[in-house]
């Protein structure tokens, strides 16, 4: 077999130009895409601080707001206490727990356990008489 022209340098030039062309096209391609990948980049950016620019503002609306204002009253559950939650707060409020205490663990209003322990109370002076 014949490989002379592997040690030919009309050979070896052609080889190490195309070599140096292809790997200049893929430094190049590269570049392309890094700096596209920047440009996208920044304009993320720029949208993540412009979002946080209108948090900002409504955060200082929010601060702004006078005082005075109550808070939305909390909505009333539709199902009410069930009997579980019946018992529990009833051996809540005998253990000495507060009212809103109670509320607050079982996550009912406090209205609700009120009522509950009126009617505990006036249960057991009915039973008493």
């Amino acid at each position: 077999m014949n490989i002379d022209w592997v040690l030919d340098p009309v050979t070896q030039s052609a080889v190490l130009g195309t070599g140096l062309i292809g790997s200049l096209a893929l430094w190049l391609l590269e570049r392309t895409d890094a700096r596209a990948a920047q440009k996208t980049f920044e304009a993320f950016r720029l949208s993540t601080e412009a979002a946080l620019q209108d948090l900002r503002a409504r955060i200082e609306v929010v601060n702004a707001a006078p005082a005075s204002e109550s808070a939305p009253s909390p909505v009333m559950s539709l199902q009410g206490m069930n009997l579980t939650t019946r018992t529990k707060a009833l051996r809540m409020h005998r253990r000495g727990e507060t009212i809103p205490g109670i509320a607050a663990a079982l996550g009912v209003q406090q209205e609700e356990v009120d009522l509950l322990l009126k009617l505990d109370r006036l249960l057991d002076e009915s039973v008493a008489i």
